[in-house]
């Protein structure tokens, strides 16, 4: 018989003092945006698009560049709310999970 870890989902939920209810508000709430010229984008946590400006500079770019554009800002942006939800997660997990996930 194997031993399973916890899933990250079920070591908050296990220590009701290190509030996970407000850790998983903390992650939901997590949003990055990046921006370019004329042109912003927002993802939250998960790298889902959430926000998109784009300025006259952007509307007048070939559709190729543009699309480039918004990859690289959104890749950069999807890295930064990881980053932030790592630090979340560090901060409600005990030392050997967060070590296990690399975030210690």
């Amino acid at each position: 018989m194997t031993l399973e870890p916890p899933t990250i989902e079920e070591v908050p939920a296990e220590d009701e003092e290190r509030g996970p209810l407000e850790a998983r508000a903390a992650l939901d709430a997590i949003t990055r945006t990046a921006r370019e010229d004329d042109v912003v984008v927002t993802v939250d946590l998960h790298g889902k698009l959430v926000g998109l400006e784009l300025g006259r500079r952007a509307m007048a770019l070939r559709p190729a560049a543009l699309a480039a554009c918004l990859d690289r800002l959104t890749a950069v942006a999807a890295e930064a709310a990881l980053a932030a939800g790592a630090e979340v997660l560090a901060a409600v997990l005990d030392e050997p999970a967060a070590a296990e996930l690399g975030l210690s």
